[in-house]
């Protein structure tokens, strides 16, 4: 069953065309690299207790400061990883028949909700994918140039962003009463 997206100030024949989201992929990057930090202290506790400890093994099960240590360390970073998924899943751009709508998540209680502009002063769409890993797997930055005072508008690391563009372009063309492109 889709899932019905409904904001306070929709219009009555409002609908939402697409929701853009940030792609998985720039979750998993940073899922590797909190992962990569998490073992930090099973390297350095043991370096550190060697050079504390002279003539004992290198290799040597952490006393009472270092399991304290490494809990500790365990614990910001899964705080890390968990402010990092709030930001990955709030962060979306919903695109309706009239407008965008930006929800960007700040920190865990603070959200900014904006709408980025009606169609009529959407001036260009454009796509910028910069890596290899964004063209394999479709991900990249969406472009909004507006004749507003704030003149651009970048969502970046957007899943599927051309097909994104497509959307607003084609929905750009009918608010406006534009013959589509095919």
């Amino acid at each position: 069953m889709a899932k019905k997206i409904i904001l306070k100030d929709f219009k009555p024949d409002e609908k939402v065309l697409t929701v853009a989201r940030h792609h998985w992929f720039v979750f998993f990057r940073d899922l590797i690299g909190i992962a990569l930090l998490f073992l930090i202290p099973f390297f350095a506790i043991p370096i550190l207790s060697a050079f504390v400890q002279p003539g004992s093994s290198p290799v040597t099960v952490p006393n009472g400061f270092g399991f304290f240590f490494a809990s500790f360390w365990a614990l910001i970073l899964w705080q890390m990883l968990f402010a990092r998924w709030t930001d990955y899943y709030y962060d979306v751009w919903i695109v309706t028949n009239w407008r965008i709508i930006d929800i960007d998540q700040k920190g865990f209680f603070n959200r900014d909700i904006a709408t980025l502009l009606n169609f009529e002063h959407v001036e260009d769409v454009r796509t910028n994918i910069n890596s290899v890993i964004g063209t394999l797997l479709e991900y990249g930055d969406i472009q909004v140039q507006t004749a507003a005072a704030h003149r651009e508008f970048i969502f970046k690391e957007a899943g599927n962003p051309r097909a994104v563009e497509k959307i607003i372009r084609r929905a750009q063309e009918e608010r406006m009463g534009l013959k589509p492109h095919a």
